[in-house]
């Protein structure tokens, strides 16, 4: 080997290692549930989608990793003015993923810090407008009525759409009464359990009475219409109270 074949081959050698140095730095692997966003001095360029290993080519490229996996957010104690007034603390479920990398990379600083300061918005403007609970089948927040949950969802996602985010569902996690008025509604909801227990007993009782008459009556035994209302008056009278009947001895 002559002196010139010499230090062509030293040359080569010299470049191969730098060549495959550069080969590897414009290589990236785009994992699983995941898209790549590809820049070149601030410009976009494309998006790669596939998983596996890319050769990014030319170099001096910016590399950015967005996940399209499912993500959970956990809102806790959001306090709310239902729409009877009633203030009430208010805790949620978002589940949620980024379906347009692009979107969420570019339109907002910081998709996840977005995402969770638009759904706090959109709890807070979706609640207020429901009563904490109801007397009857109306959309209340206590039932969490579907139609609620299905509204909840629907804003959420008009919100977050320039992100490029995808909202699978918002679900009410827990709801209380705020605590300055936790013991007042207490008592309101033991005062009408009361009610609705007497008014149970009432109809029960009066039918009670009703039956007792008729029975004495079939037995052959007249009774006067005084008589009459003194026994139903004394069935009404020990079923309705709250102590038990004490006997009597008449003098």
């Amino acid at each position: 080997m002559t002196l010139k074949d010499q230090e062509t081959f030293t040359r080569k050698m010299e470049i191969q290692p730098l060549f495959l140095l550069d080969a590897i730095a414009t290589v990236c692997i785009v994992s699983e549930k995941e898209e790549v966003i590809v820049q070149r001095f601030g410009e976009y360029k494309k998006t790669i989608t596939s998983p596996g290993l890319h050769w990014c080519f030319p170099n001096q490229l910016q590399i950015s990793h967005v996940s399209t996996k499912l993500n959970t957010l956990d809102l806790k104690n959001i306090k709310i003015i239902d729409s009877i007034g009633n203030p009430i603390n208010v805790s949620a479920i978002v589940v949620y993923k980024v379906v347009n990398s692009k979107k969420a990379f570019f339109n907002v600083e910081d998709y996840d810090s977005f995402i969770e300061d638009q759904s706090q918005t959109v709890i807070r403007q979706v609640v207020s407008k429901y009563p904490y609970e109801t007397d009857d089948d109306s959309p209340n927040l206590k039932k969490e009525n579907k139609e609620i949950q299905i509204e909840l969802r629907n804003v959420l996602q008009e919100k977050v759409a320039i992100a490029g985010i995808y909202v699978k569902s918002v679900m009410l996690n827990e709801l209380s009464y705020a605590v300055e008025i936790a013991a007042a509604m207490l008592k309101k909801q033991q005062a009408k359990a009361i009610v609705d227990a007497r008014e149970i007993i009432l109809n029960g009782t009066i039918g009670l009475a009703v039956g007792a008459v008729e029975a004495v009556e079939s037995n052959g035994i007249t009774m006067s219409d005084n008589q009459k209302a003194q026994l139903v008056s004394n069935i009404l009278t020990v079923s309705l109270s709250d102590k038990e009947a004490q006997p009597t001895v008449q003098l």
